[in-house]
């Protein structure tokens, strides 16, 4: 195995080699990331995101209203392949061209433009037999004396931010945000991620639903126009959407017959936005923002 190693390191070295020669630093640098990335990946240290990647992602919104703007961090590259340890990484939000000279970045409603994050592995005891034991509150060593599965989860984390104008004779239509995440330990990795803001045609007292899908999990994203603060009840069919998210993140809630969360009830700030990730129950269908039903209501 040691051999092997060997070989592959130096035919890698090589390849650099060549591949600098034939098409220069910048062909060579993107060899050398994907080098660093198989390392990363030996070492078990998966951190990437939806919306940012080692090479600037662009992420464009042509109907921005204002509104806070969600991205997300998590620790695994599948539901399979998973960092087993913590990952800790830096936030920083930059402005770019003149609206920077107008305009504050505010990172999870904080008047900052960065942020030290970490992002911490946890495992779960899950009972794979048939013989009816509850193993959700098992500790490592019950579980595995149980002859149970000792699990690790992927975490997903979420984060925002939110552009500040602070010239009050400016008019804000158009404005390109950077996020860039580094991680700090236990490795290093860098990914970015462009925020291109276009403010659309102005909605005005409104809430509305916008429900986006990825690899393993959706994200149902709720905006509030109004001038004022809104209670709001959102209902699904449990049977299909899993929420990821606890009774107590509500005002209030309701069930099904499975205990399955299928209502929530909660209060949405004025010109804010509220997102929850939800899992589908089975992940060939594709959902989309019909599956869900929204009207105010009292009891926040």
């Amino acid at each position: 195995m040691k051999k092997i190693k060997k070989y592959f390191w130096a035919i890698m070295l090589l390849t650099i080699a060549t591949l600098l020669c034939i098409y220069g630093v910048t062909f060579a640098k993107y060899v050398s990331n994907f080098v660093w990335d198989y390392y990363l990946k030996a070492k078990g240290f998966y951190l990437y995101s939806d919306y940012l990647d080692t090479s600037t992602v662009k992420n464009v919104n042509t109907l921005w209203q204002g509104e806070s703007v969600y991205f997300n961090v998590k620790n695994h590259l599948n539901q399979e392949v998973i960092t087993n340890y913590d990952i800790t990484y830096t936030i920083l939000c930059t402005i770019n061209g003149d609206a920077s000279n107008h305009t504050e970045c505010h990172l999870n409603s904080k008047e900052s433009n960065t942020e030290e994050i970490t992002l911490a592995s946890y495992e779960i005891c899950i009972n794979n037999t048939e013989d009816g034991v509850d193993v959700s509150t098992y500790n490592q060593i019950d579980c595995e004396a149980g002859e149970y599965d000792w699990v690790n989860q992927p975490v997903i984390k979420d984060h925002h931010f939110d552009v500040v104008v602070t010239d009050e004779e400016y008019e804000l239509t158009d404005v390109t945000v950077n996020i860039t995440i580094t991680s700090t330990a236990p490795y290093k990795k860098i990914l970015s991620g462009n925020f291109i803001l276009h403010q659309g045609e102005i909605k005005e007292e409104d809430i509305t639903l916008n429900y986006d899908n990825y690899d393993n999990y959706d994200r149902l994203i709720i905006t509030n126009y109004y001038p004022v603060n809104k209670c709001v009840k959102v209902t699904w069919d449990s049977s299909k959407l899993i929420i990821n998210a606890l009774p107590n993140d509500f005002s209030n809630y309701g069930v099904d017959a499975n205990d399955y969360i299928n209502e929530i009830i909660f209060n949405i700030g004025a010109k804010d936005s509220i997102s929850y990730i939800f899992y589908p129950k089975n992940f060939d269908i594709i959902y989309d923002v019909t599956e869900f039903l929204i009207e105010e209501t009292s009891g926040c």
